[in-house]
């Protein structure tokens, strides 16, 4: 059994709990931007990462 998250996986966990009505094309596109974010946050080290969550977190983004 694989359980190493990857981008693409994620983005479709975050898109199947997300409520918004999105067309197909919407979706996708949604998909696509939410992919490259993740494995753009994957690819950050331990420290960089908490950097992001705090900067977030400052943001008001839960």
């Amino acid at each position: 059994m694989d359980t190493e998250l990857n981008p693409t996986q994620l983005a479709i966990e975050f898109l199947r709990r997300d409520n918004s009505n999105l067309s197909p094309a919407q979706y996708l596109k949604r998909l696509r931007q939410l992919e490259l974010e993740f494995a753009d946050l994957l690819a950050l080290s331990s420290m960089e990462l908490k950097e992001e969550i705090y900067f977030a977190w400052r943001m008001g983004v839960h």
